[in-house]
């Protein structure tokens, strides 16, 4: 599937048509529950199915389909199929250069920077614009070099070896999850 083609709103699971809820702040709700180490794996799944399927928000159709083995195996492989823009490699990247490849953003912490530079470069308004994952992820990865969110990807991505862009990397790094930074506050006064 590409970007010409119609935009997916629904998805066929064992013959029959599911509506799904495209909106990019519902794949972002998820992402953070998944990057959530205190949530259980079954608890992101059920969060998934009941987020990315209205049919299965309510109670009793939630337990219906657990009864359905295939069609809850294949309900998640078409949200990651969903989620991946219909593109196998889409979250894949090239290494190499004076950029990493580690985690070079974060939709919670950069969310001013996404808001403006989508208000600046698009004019839309992403606190009242219902906009499709697919045509959000597209337009994100479309961003001009010269929005400020594009620049603090670069700092964060940085591996040479220029003062500047250390200095510019370690001020913009992203914050350590609270329970790694837990750790490293109780090492750091162990050593006191």
């Amino acid at each position: 599937m590409n970007m010409f083609n119609k935009l997916p709103y629904f998805v066929i699971l064992k013959g029959k048509k599911y509506k799904i809820n495209v909106d990019f702040r519902n794949i972002i709700s998820f992402e953070k529950k998944l990057q959530d180490k205190s949530v259980k794996d079954d608890e992101k799944i059920e969060y998934i199915i009941r987020h990315f399927y209205p049919a299965f928000f309510y109670a009793e159709n939630y337990k219906n389909f657990l009864f359905n083995p295939q069609l809850y195996k294949e309900a998640i492989q078409k949200f990651i199929w969903f989620y991946k823009c219909g593109r196998e490699e889409y979250h894949k990247g090239k290494s190499g250069g004076k950029y990493s490849q580690s985690e070079i953003f974060s939709y919670e912490y950069d969310d001013e920077y996404i808001y403006g530079a989508f208000l600046e470069q698009y004019k839309i308004d992403l606190s009242t614009e219902k906009i499709h994952w697919w045509k959000f992820k597209a337009l994100l990865k479309s961003l001009k070099d010269d929005t400020e969110f594009v620049k603090i990807k670069g700092y964060r991505a940085y591996s040479g070896d220029d003062k500047n862009m250390k200095e510019l990397k370690k001020y913009w790094e992203l914050p350590l999850p609270s329970e790694e930074q837990k750790r490293l506050d109780l090492l750091y006064e162990k050593l006191k």
